[in-house]
């Protein structure tokens, strides 16, 4: 299955820009790589959970379908069932990060 899929820089010109979004976290540490007012943003934004628990957190917000959904893991493995499941249910702007934070420290250290 393809993917829209982020880089390094436009993940970080959108946290940096604290663009608005739902940041799907599996479980990776992020704060630490950004400010206080980033990481406030990222507070904000993000979900976790199965992928039915975070679909039903999105769809309880009750954003539009279009609202900008971003995924990230630690290396791009677990993506699949939380794409599938968001865009079941009718979300049509899903992103991954490509390969997840290991990606995006790969391509920062790449600088």
């Amino acid at each position: 299955m393809e993917y829209t899929q982020l880089g390094y820089f436009q993940f970080n010109n959108l946290i940096k820009g604290r663009i608005p979004m739902i940041l799907v976290n599996l479980g990776v540490e992020l704060k630490s790589q950004y400010g206080h007012i980033e990481g406030l943003h990222l507070d904000n934004c993000q979900v976790t959970g199965t992928p039915d628990e975070v679909a039903k957190s999105i769809s309880d917000r009750k954003l539009p379908a279009h609202y900008p959904i971003v995924i990230i893991d630690q290396d791009g493995s677990k993506y699949a069932p939380f794409v599938q499941t968001l865009e079941s249910r009718g979300f049509n702007n899903v992103y991954t990060v490509r390969d997840g934070l290991t990606g995006l420290e790969k391509e920062k250290a790449q600088q």
